[in-house]
């Protein structure tokens, strides 16, 4: 009978993640602890193979409970010894093993029949990361291996590839670690089907050719999804007294398991988040979807401005992008010639890119009514006007076929 030994924290994990995850994947809860059969709940090792009770009788224990921890009171531990077959590398995976005498014919497998044995995932993960510390014999190193599938999948391959949709394969450098580091590896997708489970095997060992006395732990293993942020406009202009709206629209592979806030974050203008601010926030259940923020009236103009969606999940990974504040002049769009009048630094923007203005021209004249520059625009175009000589309130005249526009500008 094996008997399992559950921590307040395990059952706190499905709270505490926002998208799927590997289960028990901190190896806090154990069972048949102190005996050879001893296994982290949720994943397996050849003791208990699919190989029947001869196999797993005289195969040697590969797998410990170590209270030597990343976090929490334990990890995992696994150790190459002798067996009757010769070296024996300490193996784990959320599959189950498959377990033959001929070694070449062994595999882990998702056991879609055990429930304990397989981990749902329908997401597509960016990466794979985790802790480890390791002693290996010279020579030797740690490896995981991470394999996303749809039906049945099996680590090496054997006859399952067609239903390999992606895989991610770490191996470490083959020195001693002795503080706990972390790895990451990404994804490799082979197409854009979405998969059913995520299989994984942690060995310490380099697979078949280890050596005996090779040892390695490992800790908090997680997948980690991207979140992208894409905000509808890519320059702000506020001032003082007045802010600026826009959306920001996200997206993850990684879908939510319940409702999850999805922040966007604003740097400060040299793209630091030490002391970020957040500017919208929505409660979600979907992969993507659109935040309505508002960036601060008073935010220093700047070009080295990022936004990043953030979420309560570690297991979400933001990725910054930029955005440009400048000071706004209050000038808004001229409607009835279609155009957009903007002022970034010393540029004066002239945005006719939906208007139909015929041969535009423009004159700028400075407070003493002084021609300080005319030329040509581009119709259905962004024209930019170099303000080099002058800088406070100046007229901008544009003049066209059917007529013409006068603005005011402000040229900081």
């Amino acid at each position: 009978m094996r008997i399992a030994i559950l921590f307040p924290s395990l059952l706190l994990t499905t709270f505490l993640f926002a998208q799927p995850q590997l289960e028990n994947a901190s190896y806090e809860s154990w069972t048949d602890v102190g005996s050879a059969t001893e296994e982290p709940v949720e994943w397996s090792s050849v003791k208990t193979s699919d190989g029947g009770g001869l196999i797993n009788t005289f195969a040697p224990q590969l797998c410990w409970r170590s209270t030597d921890a990343h976090t929490g009171t334990y990890s995992l531990n696994l150790r190459t010894v002798t067996s009757a077959v010769g070296a024996a590398t300490g193996l784990l995976t959320n599959g189950r093993v498959h377990a033959e005498f001929t070694i070449a014919n062994s595999y882990v497998f998702s056991d879609l029949v055990t429930a304990e044995w397989n981990t749902v995932c329908g997401s597509r993960p960016d990466s794979l990361i985790g802790w480890y510390k390791a002693s290996p014999a010279s020579g030797d190193r740690a490896k995981v291996t991470a394999l996303m599938h749809v039906e049945q999948g099996k680590l090496p391959m054997f006859d399952t590839y067609p239903n390999w949709v992606g895989t991610a394969a770490w191996g470490a450098n083959g020195d001693t670690v002795s503080t706990w580091s972390r790895f990451s590896v990404p994804f490799n997708y082979l197409d854009e089907r979405a998969p059913e489970h995520v299989l994984l095997a942690v060995s310490c060992g380099d697979s078949t050719l280890s050596t005996i006395g090779t040892q390695a732990w490992f800790d908090d293993l997680g997948l980690i999804y991207n979140v992208y942020a894409t905000p509808d406009e890519s320059i702000a202009f506020v001032n003082a007294s007045t802010s600026f709206d826009l959306n920001v629209g996200y997206n993850t592979s990684g879908e939510p398991n319940a409702a999850t806030d999805f922040s966007v974050e604003i740097s400060d203008e040299n793209g630091d988040f030490s002391n970020a601010t957040v500017i919208g926030t929505v409660n979600s259940t979907s992969a993507s979807g659109t935040i309505p923020c508002t960036i601060p009236a008073g935010t220093i103009p700047g070009i080295g401005y990022l936004l990043r969606v953030v979420t309560p999940s570690e297991y979400y990974a933001p990725v910054p992008t930029g955005i440009i504040v400048e000071i706004s002049t209050g000038i808004a769009s001229i409607t009835t010639a279609d155009a957009i009048v903007r002022v970034i630094d010393h540029t004066i923007l002239v945005d006719l890119r939906t208007s139909e203005l015929e041969r535009p021209r423009y004159e700028l004249i400075d407070a003493r009514g002084a021609r300080v520059g005319q030329g040509q625009l581009q119709g259905n175009a962004m024209n930019r006007i170099p303000v080099d000589v002058a800088q406070g309130v100046m007229v901008l005249r544009v003049f066209h076929k059917s007529g013409a526009f006068v603005q005011r500008v402000f040229v900081p």
